[in-house]
C-alpha cells in the first residue's frame, strides 16, 4: 500500500452524488437485496468518469496492494471503502473519500468486511515504513516491528483483510524487487507496481552502492 493524495472530486460525482444516494438508500430499505449500479448522467458513465479520476489518483496503480499496471488482464474496480452492502454505510455509496481503485484481487478479498482498523493510503499520517516491514525471503508483508501495539494491529487487520500475503501477491512481490533493484543498478527508469518497495532497493551500503538483492 503506497500512499496517495486525492484530488477533488469529478464534477459530475458532485452534482449528482448527494441524490444517487440518497435514491440507494431508500431503495436498499425498502429491499435489502437491491444492488447498487453506477448510473449514466448527462450521457456519461458516473463509473467511467469515478474511475478515470480514481486511475490519476494511483497512476494507475491498486490503491491496495500497489499492483500495477491495472486493467492488462481485466476491468479495474472501484471498491468502496465502507462497503455499500453495509447499511451503516448506504448513504456513503457516492462519496468521494469512500471511493479507491483497486484490483479485482484486492476487491475480490475485501468484499463487504469492515474493520475500522483498516488503513486508508490516503490518510495524510500513512507512511508504508510505519505500518509494514516487507519479507524479502516470502515476499510476505508483515507488522514493522518498531510500530506501535495498535499501528501492528492496523497491519494485520489490513493484510488480513485485503488478503495481501496471498501467495500470487508474495511471488509478485519478490520479482519486483529483483526488477526495481536490477533497474537502479543501470539507471533504468522505475514504472512498476510496489512502489514501497523502491526504497527498500536502493538503501546505499557501506560503500555507498545500491543494497543487494536479498
Amino acid at each position: 500500500m503506497t500512499p496517495c493524495a486525492r484530488g477533488d472530486q469529478p464534477e459530475l460525482l458532485a452534482r449528482y452524488g448527494a441524490a444517487i444516494a440518497d435514491e440507494y438508500v431508500q431503495r436498499r430499505r425498502k429491499r435489502p437485496s437491491a444492488e447498487f449500479r453506477w448510473p449514466q448522467r448527462e450521457n456519461q458513465s458516473l463509473l467511467e468518469v469515478i474511475r478515470t479520476a480514481l486511475v490519476a489518483m494511483t497512476a494507475n496503480h491498486c490503491s491496495y496492494c500497489d499492483g500495477h499496471p491495472l486493467g492488462a488482464t481485466d476491468v479495474p474496480a472501484v471498491d468502496h471503502f465502507r462497503p455499500k452492502g453495509r447499511e451503516e454505510f448506504y448513504g456513503l455509496v457516492c462519496t468521494w473519500t469512500n471511493l479507491f481503485l483497486s484490483c479485482s484481487a484486492c476487491n475480490k478479498a475485501k468484499r463487504e468486511q469492515w474493520d475500522d482498523a483498516l488503513l486508508r493510503p490516503d490518510a495524510p499520517d500513512y507512511r508504508f515504513e510505519r505500518y509494514f516491514e516487507f519479507r524479502f525471503e516470502t515476499g510476505e508483508l508483515q507488522p514493522a516491528p518498531a510500530a506501535s501495539a495498535e499501528e501492528q494491529q492496523r497491519a494485520r487487520c489490513t493484510i488480513e483483510l485485503l488478503d495481501l500475503n496471498r501467495a500470487d501477491a508474495c511471488q509478485v512481490r519478490k520479482r519486483a524487487y529483483r526488477d526495481i533493484r536490477r533497474a537502479a543498478s543501470t539507471s533504468e527508469a522505475l514504472d512498476y507496481g510496489y512502489r514501497f518497495l523502491i526504497p527498500l532497493c536502493l538503501e546505499p551500503t557501506s560503500d555507498g552502492t545500491p543494497a543487494p538483492a536479498r
